[in-house]
């Protein structure tokens, strides 16, 4: 029997050849069903999506109660007013809308006349939304800013609400946000959720940006149960009492025609909470649920620590390497070489097991996303690629330069 080769350069371009095959898959636009779904969970699956779905106990997570969630619905400029003075009067800390108020209404000029007067009852503690529009990626910028219209503005604050997705791609899952977003002209423009958190607490909110970085990660507390939520009937209701949104944060937005309307929506995303890991079937939470989420992770400093790349891309080489050495190994050894099957695929199982268990342990007890869905992807596919490699390509190789040299 042989002995193992830990500095092996057939192992080196077995692990290389993997590599290979695996960018060649990604990058590959041929429509074939397993690439397609070898796509698919590749781009919109990460190990700590079962974290959050299928291990974590939802009901640890704490009800958050300095968040107000307010559905606007289908309510025209009008009715947006209505609900921002009556619930102003109680005077919350901070208020916000997940909306974009660009330009007058010609047709209801007194719709905008009563929301620019109920804006001014909360002055610069309300932060309207902006969008950043046309990406420059000559100077990685965006050219401009579309501001509200300016007598909205005049009195409030302002942020952008920009998820950070360039593309319309219809899986594509909201895990992060841009902190703050450059514009062309200089400008730096700050998340909405951000600026909230900075009006109601500018202590911790100095803490987050300390960290640095332009894209976080979210911290998924949970959806619309985790929140106090007032939907548009509340609002109508004349007698119902909302003295309780005093010194709190009044985040408004769309969340359907109710808030526990399940209907896909232009408004909606998909987020690791989503019960359904890969293929996923409908959008689990509304914009404004998402930023509440956020708002919530900076006030109670729940913030998640990133694994760099360059260590996932080494950490995934190194196993693969390793991977590449033993399985040869096996190939190479007539006793073992008929079990080949059983052994490597008992080995990779025990990979994936240990590397799962590493994922949900550091994530969920240390708040580090270690990004092992690459080095995942890999063990599973190692075994038959390595055997292809070995059986077939490595001995081709072998026999046309043994005839060359002849």
């Amino acid at each position: 029997m042989t002995k193992i080769k830990l500095l092996n350069r057939d192992a080196l371009l077995g692990t290389i050849f993997v590599f290979m095959f695996m960018g060649l898959l990604q990058a590959s636009n041929v429509q074939i069903e397993i690439v397609n779904v070898f796509e698919q969970v590749f781009e919109n699956f990460q190990l700590t999506d079962i974290y959050y779905s299928k291990l974590r106990d939802s009901k640890k997570e704490h009800f958050e109660k300095d968040i107000v969630l307010v559905n606007i619905g289908t309510l025209d400029r009008k009715g947006i007013a209505k609900q921002i003075a009556r619930l102003a009067s109680e005077k919350p800390k901070v208020m916000g809308i997940d909306a974009t108020f660009v330009g007058p209404r010609p047709k209801d000029p007194a719709g905008d006349f009563m929301l620019a007067q109920a804006l001014r009852m909360m002055g610069d503690s309300f932060v309207l939304a902006t969008m950043p529009d046309e990406w420059n990626p000559g100077i990685s910028k965006f050219d401009t800013l579309r501001m509200p219209y300016a007598p909205f503005v005049a009195s409030t604050d302002h942020a952008h609400v920009f998820t950070g997705i360039l593309t319309d791609e219809d899986f594509t899952t909201w895990r992060d946000f841009p902190v703050y977003v450059d514009i062309k002209n200089g400008q730096k423009e700050y998340a909405l959720s951000v600026k909230i958190a900075e009006k109601f607490n500018p202590e911790k909110t100095a803490k987050f940006l300390k960290r640095g970085n332009q894209v976080e990660p979210i911290y998924f507390k949970g959806n619309y149960d985790k929140f106090i939520k007032l939907d548009v009937n509340d609002l109508n209701d004349p007698d119902r009492d909302f003295s309780f949104v005093k010194d709190k944060i009044v985040l408004m937005g769309y969340m359907g025609d109710g808030y526990t309307d399940k209907h896909w929506d232009d408004d909606k995303f998909f987020t690791p909470l989503n019960s359904n890991l890969v293929g996923r079937g409908y959008p689990d939470m509304f914009g404004v649920v998402v930023h509440a989420n956020i708002i919530s992770m900076i006030l109670n400093e729940t913030y998640i620590d990133m694994m760099p790349d360059w260590l996932s891309y080494f950490l995934a080489f190194i196993v693969c390497y390793v991977n590449a050495v033993l399985f040869m190994w096996i190939v190479e050894n007539q006793k073992l070489a008929v079990w080949y099957n059983a052994i490597t695929k008992s080995i990779q199982l025990v990979e994936a097991i240990i590397i799962l268990f590493m994922t949900m342990l550091l994530f969920g007890s240390f708040g580090y996303h270690a990004n092992f869905t690459l080095l995942f992807f890999v063990i599973l596919l190692s075994g038959d690629l390595i055997e292809i490699f070995s059986e077939i390509l490595l001995r081709l190789f072998r026999g046309v330069r043994n005839k060359w040299k002849k």
